[in-house]
């Protein structure tokens, strides 16, 4: 008989954007767990809202409890869906979910798997209590790089020997390189021009994503190639904060705000290279994703981005909050045409190691595992 599985996570979206990239995981993850073996359910701690309706839309139904935060109750409320589901393993997300979720699987005797996205440089203070207090219920951690497991042992108190670091990927098949002709599609669509280099990052318009450092690394690409278009795909709360900017540098006619796509691999065909500017990540989904379609990626040098990039093998590192350096190896990847095909080559060589189902094989792997040291204990 398979065992089921309880996901529980903190929220599926952020403000202003319609589904972060956790949600994307559930998407993936779900249709491809092995089912002889384990089946997941998925409960969200907040009020239905957009990100959970685009998350059903994308085939997974979650069960939202309609708490804050900070509400006692879901000890129990947790409690009740582990009875419901007859879960073996708790699996959380988010510090909500740790908090009272550990509590919860402590009550009901079943182990919990705590599953760190990346290292919070905005931790809240108040969150090293539970953790500190909560450590040892902790049965295994993931970690989606090594920065992030850093993070878990160092800031969050996880012993180290219960750290694992699983990367995160996408499903190869899916982002394969499409044709050109379905790249120009896109362009016609956005009024790009089909000969235009197109510079594309993917992502939710918040500080976390540095885009406004990329816009004003834009102002210095544009002065070298005017021809070249920035497409910008994702919506947030910095959507006109981020327009007014480049109005005030006076590249609007070269920057495309296409909001929130479905389309990630058509859109990566209508790409040249992939900019990822953020200030901090864990390991951004749509890195995988560029890589698997064999694109370019000049990325900030910032916690996973550094572990997954090999610098000018795979892609170009750049510090983050750094527009001229950002802008340099724009240009130069744009001009560089035999560098940006041999980093396009090498990218969906290196692609192969971070499949989505690779990242399930080693979750299942740490469920195997933390249910035989369960029943030994």
């Amino acid at each position: 008989m398979p065992l089921p599985v309880l996901h529980v996570c903190d929220k599926f979206g952020v403000s202003g954007s319609s589904i972060h990239g956790v949600s994307r995981l559930f998407a993936w993850w779900f249709p491809r767990y092995d089912k002889t073996r384990y089946v997941p359910h998925l409960v969200g701690l907040k009020n239905e809202d957009a990100a959970s309706r685009a998350l059903r839309a994308e085939g997974v139904s979650a069960r939202m409890l309609g708490r804050s935060a900070f509400d006692p109750r879901l000890i129990a409320d947790i409690g009740r869906e582990i009875e419901r589901t007859r879960a073996r393993i708790l699996h959380v997300h988010g510090y909500a979910a740790s908090n009272f979720g550990r509590l919860a699987a402590r009550r009901a005797g079943i182990p919990l798997i705590l599953h760190e996205h990346f290292a919070d440089p905005k931790m809240p203070p108040y969150q090293k209590i539970p953790d500190l207090f909560l450590r040892n219920l902790t049965d295994h951690a993931i970690a989606v790089s090594q920065s992030t497991a850093d993070f878990l042992i160092k800031d969050r108190f996880v012993p180290e020997d219960r750290v694992a670091v699983v990367f995160n990927g996408a499903p190869l098949d899916q982002f394969a390189p499409r044709s050109r002709d379905e790249g120009y599609a896109i362009r016609g669509e956005l009024g790009i021009p089909m000969t235009a280099p197109v510079i594309t990052t993917i992502g939710r318009l918040n500080a976390q994503k540095g885009h406004d450092t990329l816009l004003a690394a834009a102002g210095e690409v544009i002065v070298r190639h005017p021809e070249a278009r920035f497409l910008i795909a994702g919506d947030g709360d910095l959507m006109a904060p981020l327009k007014a900017q480049a109005a005030t540098l006076g590249i609007s006619g070269q920057v495309v705000f296409a909001g929130h796509r479905k389309d990630v691999p058509e859109i990566l065909a209508a790409t040249d290279v992939l900019c990822i500017s953020s200030n901090y990540e864990g390991t951004p989904l749509v890195l995988f994703e560029a890589m698997a379609a064999g694109k370019a990626v000049v990325s900030t040098a910032v916690d996973g981005c550094r572990e997954v990039i090999k610098d000018k093998q795979t892609g170009l590192l750049v510090p983050p909050g750094d527009p001229e350096k950002l802008g340099t190896a724009l240009v130069k990847i744009i001009e560089d045409v035999p560098l940006r095909a041999r980093l396009e080559k090498a990218a969906q060589a290196a692609s192969k190691r971070y499949d989505i189902a690779e990242c399930l094989r080693l979750m299942q792997q740490i469920y195997d595992d933390v249910l035989r040291e369960k029943s030994g204990r």
